[in-house]
């Protein structure tokens, strides 16, 4: 499993009084003993100090608390890392770079010479350029600039991970600080397995939404459906396995629930961490004759295939609101994973509600990833996306 990891560091020289002061305030988590410096704090998910401000502005909220210099770490080893230093009487310094989708550094808020105080600018300039993802795997920038910083615990902890697995953190040499708050399982009381008869083995994505639904009426509002997405088996005519994804409020808080095709009904909690919240699907509203899955499989079916893709055979179906259309099909065909075909995996979008198609992709191999090659929007002329950078 891929790295994700969050920690925030205090600039400390006793850890005591800091700690009393986290505690004083109502913070609670995991603290690790200082070493070189640094006092290492984890916060709980679900604690409402850092549901309400979190990444750099929890770190800023600290540094105001202690007064004491906070530097926030977060990397995400298939997407970037980035980090922020909150200093008292100072502009709060951020950092980010992202490799995925594509090589992206953010350094409007950065100011190298407010870390020359724990590491010489010349050697931490090289870590703060553009990677790619091979590039990033080799060298591991994030690891490196903590290893520069000196500080003692960073890798694989997170707040989502202290909350979860508190006593995996202590096993690590961490503390308990404060009273950990109940998890979202607690929260919203998710219902047990259930059995429910279904008209046949592989449905339509309508009649498994219209299945689903009524299960998920003791979730009151603010909760919104989502994704509807193919599970395993989607056959040629738009019917299988069907998964719904349910938020609620604004929250990382999502109910999955799919249905199987023997009738099982399940249910599952995923609990994003704050800062992840933003990037979730937005909610749907569906409207009454949005199109339903075989029927959606039938207009991508017609479609001519492009060049350089053979025999592509249909994987995945999600529904979903998108920045094209408020209610979008996404549909996945792959390419023989054995074949030397030039392309290996056609992504077609069409709206629900009219049927047109808004876009189509093209991705290739790359080792053992498939990325972005080729894109056209309505029909209109493919363009290169690695000449286009």
């Amino acid at each position: 499993m891929s790295e994700f990891s969050i920690s925030y560091h205090l600039r400390v020289g006793d850890g005591r009084e800091v700690q009393k002061a986290l505690r004083d305030a109502g913070f609670s988590g995991v603290a690790f003993a200082p070493a070189n410096g640094w006092f290492t704090f984890v916060p709980y998910a679900n604690s409402a100090s850092y549901r309400d401000a979190e990444g750099p502005l929890f770190a800023d909220s600290l540094c105001k608390l202690t007064g004491r210099t906070v530097l926030y770490y977060c990397y995400a080893e298939d997407h970037g890392w980035a980090f922020a230093l909150a200093r008292p009487e100072s502009r709060l310094v951020q950092y980010a770079c992202w490799w995925e989708p594509r090589p992206t550094v953010e350094r409007d808020q950065f100011d190298l010479l407010a870390l020359s105080p724990f590491v010489a600018s010349e050697q931490l300039e090289p870590l703060l350029g553009s990677f790619d993802p091979k590039a990033a795997a080799k060298e591991r920038p994030a690891y490196r600039f903590a290893e520069l910083l000196r500080l003692p615990q960073y890798k694989r902890l997170s707040p989502q991970k202290a909350q979860d697995k508190t006593d995996g953190l202590v096993e690590q040499g961490g503390r308990k600080l404060g009273t950990k708050p109940p998890g979202a399982a607690t929260r919203l009381q998710l219902p047990p397995t259930r059995q429910v008869a279904l008209p046949q083995t592989y449905m339509s994505a309508r009649e498994a939404i219209d299945l689903t639904t009524p299960f998920m009426a003791k979730f009151k509002p603010p909760r919104s459906l989502m994704t509807l997405s193919s599970y395993g088996l989607i056959r040629p005519d738009g019917r299988g396995i069907w998964q719904a994804r349910w938020r609620y409020g604004d929250g990382g808080d999502t109910v999955q629930v799919t249905l199987f095709g023997d009738g099982r009904l399940v249910f599952r909690l995923d609990a994003a961490a704050p800062h992840a919240a933003g990037f979730l699907p937005d909610a749907m509203d569906l409207p009454k004759g949005w199109l339903d899955s075989p029927d959606v499989a039938a207009i991508v079916a017609r479609l001519p295939i492009p060049d350089g893709l053979v025999q592509p055979s249909l994987a995945l179906l999600t529904l979903r609101s998108s920045k094209t259309a408020p209610h979008a099909w996404e549909i996945h065909y792959r390419a023989d994973k054995n074949g030397d075909d030039p392309f290996a995996s056609w992504i077609v979008h069409v709206d629900a509600t009219s049927g047109g198609v808004v876009a189509e992709q093209l991705g290739r191999k790359d080792g053992y990833m498939i990325v972005p090659a080729r894109r056209r929007a309505r029909g209109g002329e493919w363009e290169d996306l690695e000449a286009l950078g």
